[in-house]
């Protein structure tokens, strides 16, 4: 299991199917320039990002074709845009990123897990999780 399927289990007891289907994207790391002290600023620290959607239904596609399923790499985009400008909290990011992941139709809800690996001046990592149903998903 990820570090992000158990933030989508109370959701996921709140379907009306029996099954479903859930997309991740694990393990990124991307240097940032983040951080709200005034030390953070001008440098790039490891932020490590987890994101997971999940859809309604498990069901075969039709072929085997990209165009039969949600493009999945979508989530890897949703990174570039919530980083393409410096933000000083995880939190504003993992926002931004949970908004764009929620877009597609199919997504009943999603998770962003983003962790400084080495946060500065400290001993071990930093990290914040935002999970979020669809508005309007209340099964």
């Amino acid at each position: 299991m990820t570090i992000t399927t158990p933030h989508l289990s109370s959701t996921i007891a709140k379907l009306e199917s029996s099954s479903w289907t859930t997309l991740r994207l694990e393990e990124v790391i991307v240097e940032l320039d983040i951080g709200a002290h005034d030390y953070e600023m001008g440098v790039k620290q490891p932020v490590r990002f987890d994101i997971e959607v999940l859809l309604e239904g498990a069901e075969k596609p039709s072929k085997d074709e990209i165009g039969d399923v949600l493009d999945y790499e979508y989530l890897h985009r949703s990174i570039e845009k919530a980083t393409s400008e410096r933000n000083a909290l995880m939190e504003t990011i993992a926002s931004s990123i949970l908004e764009s992941i929620l877009l597609p139709e199919k997504v009943v809800a999603g998770v962003v897990c983003l962790t400084k690996v080495s946060p500065m001046g400290f001993d071990g990592k930093f990290g914040c999780t935002l999970a979020r149903a669809k508005t309007g998903f209340d099964n």
